[in-house]
């Protein structure tokens, strides 16, 4: 039986979490939300930093907080440029 570890963290989840999986199983290891837990350790073992430099894809949706806070942002920014 194989298995898949694979991490969420934020801003995509409000906490730094594992999951173990079956690998036929595909719920919650999308892409842009997700990321394989033997990638994460690789990354670090080859630089303790890489999470602080690299740039991270993520994806959201509309009712998301993280979406609407961005809104009121980008609104507020752009009121004030006018």
């Amino acid at each position: 039986h194989s298995v898949r570890g694979f991490v969420h963290y934020p801003p995509q989840f409000y906490h730094f979490h594992v999951h173990y999986t079956n690998v036929a199983v595909d719920i919650g290891v999308q892409a842009e939300r997700a990321h394989l837990l033997d990638d994460v350790i690789d990354n670090i073992e080859r630089d303790s930093e890489h999470y602080a430099k690299c740039a991270i894809t993520g994806r959201m949706g509309e009712s998301d907080e993280l979406w609407r806070r961005y809104r009121e942002w980008r609104a507020n920014r752009d009121a004030g440029s006018a």
